[in-house]
C-alpha cells in the first residue's frame, strides 16, 4: 500500500496500491466498498476534492487521474509533457486546491504543474528546483504552494501568477515531505535523516521553530491533525509517530508495521490515524490524544489523578487547585463538579457498582465518600497523614487506604469504621500504594522500602 487519504467529509478512506488499484473503504464500517481500476503501476499519491465528490490520484504509469468518487469512473487523465513515456514524468504527489478549481501534480521532470480541475488544461508549470520536486502542499487559503526538492530548499509560489514569492534553504538535509498547518501559519517538514521540523511562515522568510529527531530513518509523510495540535509522521523505520505540534514532544510511537510506512493521514471527523505501508497493510489507529473533548488542560494547575467509572462512561479527575470534576467519557463534557472545593487530591477510586467515589488527599488527611449520582457527601475516614492511595474491595464492602508513614488501613464502607491498621517502616521514601487482587479479599501494598506485601 503506497498511499492513503481520507475524504474531507470523513466518510471514505482511499488506499493506493502498488498494482495500480485504488481501494475505497467506508469509515462507518471500515469495509472495502469499491475498487477503482485504471492505473497500470503503483498509485503514489491521493487527494480528495474539498466537496469529497472527486478523487485525484498520481501514479508511476506517468498519469494522474481524476475520478468520480461515487461511480469510480475516470473523469480526466492528466499526462506530462513532452513525452509521457519517459520515467522522468512519474507523478510523485498530487493535491486539490482548497477551492477545488485547481489540481496540482509533482513529477520527476523537476516541475510542479497546476491544472484546471474541470477541463484538465495546464495552467502553470512551477520550476526552480535544481533537482526533482519531492513534495508540495497548498496553503489553506489556496493562494500559495509550498514545495521542496532534492536541492534542500523550500520554495513558496503564488498560485495566481505562478511566480516565486519566498525561498528558504535548509541546506543541511534533503526534505522528503512537507505540509501546511490548517491555520496556514506553519509548515512541517520531514527529512531523509529522520528530522521533523516546524517552520513559522513569515512575510519574507521561514523561521525554524522546532526540530525533533526520533525517527531512525527518513520521514516519508507528515500530517497536521484537524485542530493543528498534533503532527503525525511516518518513516522508513517502520513506525508512525505522534507529536505535539507546539512543544515538539513525542506523544506516541506505533510499531506494528513490518516494512516502510509510506503514508499517514488523520481522519477529519474522529480520533483516528490511517497508515499505509509496503508490508501490504493499511492500518487504522485510534488515538486517545485526538479526542479533543477530553482536553482539560490547565497550565495553572497540576492534575494528580483520574479514575474511570466501572462502566467506562464517566471520568473523574483530581488536581492541586481545581474542584473535582466528572466528565462524560464519550463527549469529554463536564457532567458534574463536586460541591466541596477540596485541594491536592492525590487518589480516586470508584466502588465496583459505580455508585460511590472515594477521594483521598493531603489537604485534610482524609478519605471522603461521595454519592456519584447526587454528589452528596458520605462517610469521612480520618487519617493521621496525607493519603497516598485508596481502593475498594471487589465486593464493595471494604476500602483499603495507604497514607504517610507507611500505614495501611482497612475500613468498612457501610459504617465508615476503621477495622484494621498496619504500619510499615518504609523510611522517608513515601511511595505508599494499595490495590485489591481481583475477585478476592487480598490487598497488595507497596512502600518506599522497595517491598511489595500481600495482606489477607
Amino acid at each position: 500500500v503506497s498511499s492513503c487519504t481520507f475524504s474531507p467529509n470523513g466518510k471514505f478512506l482511499a488506499a493506493g496500491l502498488n498494482n495500480g488499484d485504488i481501494s475505497i473503504y467506508d469509515t462507518a464500517t471500515w469495509t472495502r466498498i469499491q475498487v477503482f481500476k485504471g492505473h497500470q503501476k503503483a498509485v503514489t499519491s491521493l487527494a480528495y476534492s474539498p466537496n469529497s465528490q472527486q478523487l485525484l490520484s498520481g501514479s508511476w504509469d506517468n498519469t494522474a487521474r481524476l475520478w468520480n468518487s461515487e461511480t469510480g469512473l475516470t473523469d480526466l487523465i492528466l499526462e506530462g509533457e513532452p513525452n509521457k513515456m519517459r520515467p522522468e514524468t512519474l507523478y510523485s504527489e498530487v493535491a486539490f486546491s482548497p477551492t477545488g478549481q485547481q489540481v496540482a501534480t509533482a513529477s520527476h521532470d523537476k516541475s510542479v504543474r497546476l491544472w484546471d480541475a474541470r477541463t484538465g488544461a495546464s495552467v502553470f508549470v512551477l520550476t526552480g528546483s535544481a533537482g526533482v520536486f519531492s513534495s508540495f502542499a497548498y496553503s489553506p487559503n489556496g493562494n500559495t504552494i509550498a514545495s521542496t526538492g532534492w536541492d534542500e530548499t523550500i520554495r513558496i509560489f503564488d498560485t495566481l501568477t505562478g511566480l516565486l514569492v519566498l525561498e528558504s534553504g535548509s541546506r543541511d538535509d534533503f526534505i522528503m515531505c512537507l505540509t501546511y498547518s490548517l491555520d496556514g501559519q506553519r509548515i512541517a517538514t520531514g527529512s531523509l535523516a529522520g528530522r521533523l521540523q516546524v517552520w513559522e511562515v513569515a512575510a519574507t522568510t521561514l523561521e525554524l521553530r522546532l526540530k525533533c529527531i526520533e525517527h531512525t530513518h527518513g520521514i516519508t509523510s507528515i500530517a497536521f491533525s484537524p485542530d493543528d495540535r498534533w503532527i503525525a509522521s511516518s518513516s522508513f523505520d517502520r513506525t508512525v509517530k505522534l507529536w505535539d505540534s507546539r512543544s515538539g514532544a513525542l506523544i506516541s510511537s506505533f510499531v506494528s508495521h513490518i516494512d516502510c510506512v509510506s503514508c499517514v493521514r488523520f481522519l477529519p471527523t474522529g480520533p483516528y490515524i490511517a497508515s499505509a505501508s509496503y508490508d501490504r497493510t493499511l492500518r487504522l489507529w485510534e488515538i486517545n490524544a485526538l479526542r479533543t473533548g477530553f482536553d482539560s488542560h490547565d497550565t495553572a494547575d497540576l492534575q494528580f489523578c483520574a479514575a474511570y467509572s466501572p462502566d467506562g462512561q464517566q471520568l473523574i479527575t483530581g488536581s492541586q487547585k481545581n474542584p473535582i470534576r466528572q466528565f462524560n467519557a464519550n463527549s469529554g463534557e463536564v457532567d458534574f463538579v463536586f460541591p466541596d472545593r477540596l485541594y491536592n487530591i492525590y487518589c480516586l477510586a470508584f466502588s465496583p457498582n459505580g455508585l460511590q467515589l472515594a477521594i483521598g488527599g493531603s489537604e485534610e488527611t482524609t478519605v471522603r465518600l461521595w454519592d456519584t449520582h447526587t454528589g452528596a457527601a458520605g462517610h469521612v475516614l480520618g487519617h493521621r497523614g496525607h493519603v497516598d492511595s485508596v481502593e475498594f474491595s471487589p465486593d464493595g464492602r471494604w476500602i483499603a487506604s495507604a497514607c504517610a508513614e507507611g500505614k495501611v488501613l482497612l475500613w468498612e464502607v457501610g459504617t465508615g469504621q476503621l477495622q484494621a491498621e498496619e504500619t510499615i517502616d518504609s523510611g522517608d521514601y513515601g511511595g505508599n500504594t494499595v490495590a485489591y487482587k481481583p475477585g478476592c479479599h487480598q490487598v497488595t501494598s507497596c512502600h518506599g522500602d522497595g517491598a511489595i506485601r500481600l495482606w489477607d
